[in-house]
């Protein structure tokens, strides 16, 4: 392969679409911690140390899991599974990539470091290896991975955690099951082949809707009172946004098919990004 196609297969691998989220939940984090008069240069070197350790994340993911790849549509495509790149190639370069990112967060401060490290250890050691092949709790832990995105973000610039730095961590830790599992609940039959025991392979599809609604509204409490830390304006849009997600999810109850478990999907990507994008916009007005 030329160098050209190489990198094509790494950006592939490090799942851009879900390292933008992340970064955009980074970068929420540094606005929520944001007063007039503090300098927001703390968050490039975080942005890109995070962008570059959750690539490494995802990259040393697609290294272990080939063989379980194999099997599922998904996922039968990547560089990793049609050979264009090998296992020890991705892990070697995974890793340099997350000892890099974690370098580049101790020109913020250690703690900042230390939750880009975090996001890596949990993704990869705990969800990865430990918790996706042996239990139906693995999305559920693992999403403490997203968490630490947006608590790295929030110390670039206070060097501390506060109740409303966690609580944004303790959002995307609760969006996450919901969300993934609405993909899941598409991909039903890839997960069942690969024997991942994700929620909707193991429970059934009336089951795994409910569970995607449960899980929807526990979040709720926590978006509404994150918007109440913030202001009028943020509690009211979260309000609005939170309503037709529920929406969505007990259309899925009604309806539980592949297209309303990708609407659901979709849709909460949306919400996540639209609050994100929502407490960076009023932190600035």
């Amino acid at each position: 392969m030329s160098l050209q196609q190489k990198i094509k297969a790494y950006l592939k691998l490090g799942k851009l679409g879900v390292v933008s989220l992340l970064d955009l939940a980074a970068v929420a984090g540094a606005f929520l911690a944001y007063k007039h008069g503090i300098s927001l240069l703390p968050i490039i070197p975080m942005f890109i140390g995070g962008t570059l350790a959750s690539m490494g994340a995802m990259i040393i993911n697609s290294g272990i899991e080939i063989d379980r790849d194999k099997v599922m549509s998904r996922t039968s495509k990547r560089p990793t599974v049609v050979g264009y790149v090998n296992r020890k190639e991705v892990i070697i370069v995974g890793s340099l990539l997350a000892i890099l990112g974690t370098a580049l967060g101790f020109i913020d401060n250690i703690l900042t470091a230390f939750f880009i490290a975090l996001g890596v250890v949990i993704y990869i050691f705990v969800y990865t290896i430990l918790l996706k092949p042996r239990t139906w709790l693995n999305i559920v832990i693992g999403g403490f991975a997203g968490s630490a995105a947006a608590w790295a973000g929030y110390t670039s610039l206070t060097n501390s955690l506060t109740l409303e730095g966690f609580l944004l961590g303790f959002l995307i830790f609760m969006w996450t099951p919901g969300h993934f599992w609405s993909l899941a609940l598409k991909y039903r039959e890839d997960y069942v082949n690969a024997h991942y025991p994700m929620l909707p392979a193991v429970v059934g599809i009336t089951t795994s809707a409910r569970a995607i609604a449960i899980s929807n509204a526990l979040m709720i409490p926590i978006v509404l009172l994150l918007g109440y830390y913030i202001n009028l304006i943020a509690l009211i849009a979260f309000s609005i946004l939170s309503l037709f997600l529920m929406f969505l999810s007990y259309r899925l109850i009604l309806n539980p098919t592949k297209e309303e478990a990708i609407k659901s999907f979709i849709f909460s990507n949306i919400y996540l990004m639209l609050i994100l994008l929502i407490m960076i916009i009023v932190k600035l007005i």
